[in-house]
């Protein structure tokens, strides 16, 4: 098993060079200099030549690229163009946020999809399955750029419940979470159903049943921790996708995250910022995947042993 985590661990990193690479020269693939964002259309072209030379933007590209890895390597992410802040230092704090609200939507879809996973199975083929399955085509088709202010205009224009805006504490997690989390908890609870209804049709299932176990124990006892296995490498890749996905979210709600972050750094052409919040991003999604890797090995002798 260990040999099998390195292997993993080494292609890892080799994803985290390469999305380091993409997002370096596509930042210098797009036109204009960073040096018109910070100083302004007005400044004069001595000024803007020193200010590239401060920040070895006047070096040539393999250059630059060389001691952007190097420096990568050692865990500096640079500075801002604009005050010299260390990189690591404005991300840390945007992070915290966007952790947080992506925690909150996790746990939110991962208990919404049970649920109603359970039920669906529960009812195959009934009312319930069929409502269940039309809501969940629902929420996978709409995007968070159409739940968002539906639920804004419903939850904080005109019922006043939550906040609008921003993050005044725990009930500005309620609308951000059901946005961001909702795709999420549809399209896992299908999964969930569908690994129960398979389950469910299992020999040791009818054996279950004979021994007089009721049909609640049968389904969260035997049949859900069964099911749940392949739902389990979807959720783990979809914790990534909750981070990047929190970019539009955090616009809509304005919450201070790292997907807001990132688009502030892109406008201002801050070259370090944006990578370090890919890069940042990049890393907590393979790192997800790795510890999905591993519990799928735990829970699953099959794998563990092959």
């Amino acid at each position: 098993m260990l040999k099998v985590l390195f292997q993993r661990f080494l292609q890892l990193l080799f994803v985290l060079w390469g999305i380091s690479t993409i997002i370096f020269f596509l930042q210098r693939m797009i036109p204009g200099s960073p040096a018109d964002s910070i100083l302004g259309a007005d400044a004069s072209e001595i000024d803007k030549a020193e200010w590239l030379t401060r920040f070895g933007l006047d070096l040539p590209l393999w250059k630059q690229y060389y001691y952007f890895i190097i420096n990568l390597i050692q865990g500096d992410l640079g500075k801002s163009y604009h005050d010299f802040t260390p990189v690591m230092e404005i991300i840390l704090p945007r992070l915290w946020q966007t952790m947080q609200l992506a925690s909150v939507s996790f746990i939110f879809s991962l208990l919404l999809a049970t649920f109603f996973g359970m039920i669906s199975a529960a009812k195959a083929g009934k009312f319930a399955d069929k409502t269940s399955a039309i809501v969940s085509l629902l929420a996978i088709s709409a995007p968070s750029f159409i739940i968002g202010p539906i639920l804004m205009w419903i939850f904080s224009v005109k019922l006043e419940i939550f906040p609008l805006l921003g993050n005044e504490g725990a009930s500005s997690f309620v609308l951000p979470a059901i946005t961001l989390g909702a795709s999420l908890a549809a399209f896992s609870s299908r999964m969930i159903r569908s690994g129960i209804v398979d389950v469910l049709q299992e020999d040791y299932i009818r054996t279950a049943k004979s021994k007089g176990l009721s049909a609640f124990q049968v389904l969260t006892k035997h049949a859900l921790r069964n099911a749940f296995l392949p739902t389990l490498t979807i959720l783990g890749m979809q914790l990534g996708v909750l981070l990047s996905g929190a970019v539009i979210t955090e616009q809509i709600f304005n919450w201070p995250g790292l997907g807001s972050l990132v688009v502030e750094a892109v406008q201002q052409r801050e070259y370090n910022v944006v990578s370090g919040c890919v890069i940042v991003m990049a890393t907590i999604y393979v790192i997800c995947n790795l510890i999905v890797d591993i519990l799928y090995r735990i829970f699953d002798p099959r794998v563990r042993f092959s």
